[in-house]
């Protein structure tokens, strides 16, 4: 090989490192982990459960505002009923629940432990690939409602949506394991 074949292999190697090929493989596997981490099993950061969601503080949620409709009704009455209609015969916009827990269970979403599915829109928009926004770096798509949801969640319960030791050594061997493969490849 001559100096000049070996410069210009050399020049391939260093194009092939500079698009971030490998960093963007990594970034993506260990994004797909994390996904998986916050919303099948409910964990966050330290790879604890993430929460228990309120049992004890009644809220009204409008049906257009759910994932799944339910009828409308106001506060219980003594007879453990609640009425559809205000006593002036108006219809009420929203349902009454014991709780946020007893929401979810309502409309068929599991209560055991927080892993912010509700409609599924978060987990979609944060699921997306992981996508290169920058010289060096790279940013899951996601809108803004759902970056807001992200801060308050992280507000409430603490980090969830930042990397575990598990998933940075997930992240470091990937990208290892794509940088050797494209320094190697011909």
């Amino acid at each position: 090989m001559t100096t000049q074949q070996k410069i210009e292999e050399l020049r391939k190697q260093f194009l092939r490192l500079k698009s971030g090929e490998a960093v963007q493989i990594a970034a993506q596997d260990t994004h797909v982990k994390m996904s998986a981490r916050i919303f099948e099993k409910g964990k966050n950061a330290n790879d604890g459960d993430i929460g228990k969601y309120d049992t004890s503080n009644p809220l009204y949620v409008n049906p257009d505002d759910s994932p799944k409709k339910f009828p409308t009704t106001g506060k219980p009455k003594a007879n453990g009923k609640g009425a559809s209609k205000f006593e002036d015969g108006t219809k009420h916009k929203t349902g009454y629940f014991e709780s946020y827990a007893a929401f979810r269970k309502k409309i068929g979403r599991k209560t055991d432990k927080v892993n912010l599915v509700l409609s599924g829109d978060l987990q979609s928009d944060f699921g997306k690939a992981v996508m290169k926004v920058g010289p060096n770096k790279f940013a899951s798509t996601v809108r803004q409602n759902n970056q807001d949801k992200i801060d308050g969640m992280n507000l409430k319960y603490g980090p969830i949506f930042r990397l575990t030791p598990k998933e940075r050594t997930n992240f470091k061997q990937v990208l290892a394991f794509e940088t050797f493969k494209l320094l190697n490849s011909a």
